[in-house]
């Protein structure tokens, strides 16, 4: 081989240690959630967090309604569309933290794939 070749190795192997090291680091909540937002399915997270703000914000005013009713029926009624609106929020949630959870073995895959290449790289030399 020549020197140029020996050359680049060096340069991809301070490339590849470099990329690992950014990988190593443990990602933290404020950083996993801001994956969700790239990538393909970015339109889902999107998606939920809006509809997430809509939901909370109809239950509150359904329970601003639920507190000035004065009989039971109408009572009940809100207090059904409360319980509605908290159930679809927990079901945002569960999506959300999906979401989290996939872009968190997204990045462990990576991190696995980058280590598996170094191994290879330095047993064919």
């Amino acid at each position: 081989m020549s020197d140029i070749d020996e050359k680049i190795r060096k340069a991809l192997a301070a490339e590849d240690k470099k990329a690992i090291d950014e990988i190593d680091d443990g990602a933290g909540l404020f950083e996993l959630i801001g994956l969700t937002f790239k990538g393909k399915q970015a339109w889902m997270s999107y998606y939920m967090y809006l509809l997430g703000l809509v939901i909370t914000a109809a239950l509150v005013y359904f329970v601003i309604q639920y507190l000035g009713a004065t009989d039971i029926k109408t009572s009940l009624n809100w207090a059904l569309l409360i319980l509605g609106c908290l159930f679809i929020i927990t079901m945002i949630k569960i999506l959300g933290w999906q979401q989290i959870q996939k872009a968190e073995l997204m990045r462990e895959i990576k991190r696995l794939e980058m280590r598996i290449m170094l191994v290879t790289e330095k047993n064919q030399r």
